[in-house]
């Protein structure tokens, strides 16, 4: 196997951050220190990453943001993330990677770590038992993480408060009068992408829905266009005969209300829509204007960034643990429940009055 930045750490008696700084440049050490770095080096017959070589006459550090969007590529509500990331870190100094790899490429996080190509990470869509936290901890690197995986015991993240989130979504399409929902949730396939979100959005409604008498019905959808035109099908196909949709997915809920125009059911007439975790820009592009509960991701972002810089510069010793409170944004596509629920499906004869 070829030599690695820690196995020249650990011939030269330095740590590895010490050695990627050796190599970029971007911190001052002693020339003793750089001698020895240079002779583990040339023992081992180590070659840095060009890219690393490369730094050496960059300004400021490099940061990495490991988002694994995979095939189906960024939504605009992502992208906010990614945005804000990148100019909190420009104004801290620091330049930032996006790196998408698949979730599961951990060799390939390691190489990025060993390497010593970047000063810190931030992971974002964590899964409940995440290997890349595993692989940083191990490395020593600094990180941070915009979600959280179960075990949090001595990990810095920032997150978005989903049971705030399931609350203020159900009690708003309760107090609508709505008691039959549909959720538009996601199909992950692996590796791709972590499912964490998802998965905190789908534990988190479990009891309000149930505190407030509702019932949920739940459709994993693709994440497209085709995928929300299928999922629109399975909805009027529903024998509990919703009223009321909340989304959890940007690109499938597009196809969803697309669908939903063809087939002559009125947004929010017929049914309510209520979009979880997209932002601000995404619900405006609508007709009409998507409601939505969404935490503030550019905040969350910024913050994730300011954590992991405060850490590498020594300003902060302590494991943060941040969480977020989403905010309900009525728009367009709320209103009360049909009181005679939704359309009947084709070839069905309405409930019979009582």
């Amino acid at each position: 196997m070829p030599a690695t930045r820690d196995d020249v750490a650990r011939l030269a008696g330095v740590s590895s951050s010490t050695v990627s700084y050796a190599i970029s440049g971007r911190r001052t050490i002693s020339a003793a220190t750089r001698r020895r770095v240079e002779a583990a080096m040339a023992e081992l017959n180590y070659t840095p990453n060009a890219f690393a070589r490369g730094l050496a006459g960059a300004r400021g550090g490099i940061l990495a943001l490991h988002y694994p969007y995979g095939r189906r590529g960024v939504t605009s509500s992502e992208f906010e993330y990614v945005a804000a990331a990148t100019d909190r870190a420009r104004r801290r100094g620091y330049h930032l990677l996006l790196w998408s790899n698949p979730i599961d490429d951990v060799e390939g996080l390691g190489s990025l770590v060993s390497e010593g190509l970047v000063d810190g990470v931030i992971l974002m869509e964590l899964t409940a038992r995440d290997d890349r936290v595993a692989v940083l901890s191990r490395s020593r690197l600094p990180f941070t993480n915009i979600g959280r995986p179960d075990d949090v015991e001595g990990l810095w993240f920032v997150d978005a408060d989903y049971d705030s989130l399931a609350r203020q979504a159900v009690d708003h399409l309760a107090d609508l009068g709505h008691r039959r929902v549909f959720f538009l949730g996601q199909s992950i396939r692996a590796p791709e992408r972590g499912s964490g979100p998802l998965d905190r959005t789908t534990r988190a409604l479990v009891r309000p829905v149930g505190e407030r008498g509702l019932t949920l019905e739940t459709h994993a959808a693709d994440d497209s266009v085709p995928g929300g035109r299928r999922a629109f099908d399975a909805f009027v196909a529903s024998a509990a005969r919703p009223t009321a949709v909340l989304a959890f997915n940007e690109m499938a809920l597009a196809g969803f209300v697309q669908a939903a125009a063809a087939a002559g059911r009125s947004i929010p007439d017929d049914l309510t829509v209520v979009a979880l975790s997209i932002g601000d820009l995404a619900a405006e592009m609508t007709s009409p204007p998507l409601t939505t509960v969404n935490p503030p991701g550019a905040d969350i972002a910024a913050a994730a960034v300011d954590d992991l810089v405060d850490r590498i510069e020594g300003r902060r010793h302590d494991a943060p643990h941040v969480l977020v409170a989403p905010r309900l944004v009525v728009r367009g596509t709320s209103a009360v429940a049909p009181p005679n629920g939704p359309p009947s499906r084709p070839g069905c004869a309405p409930p019979a009055s009582v």
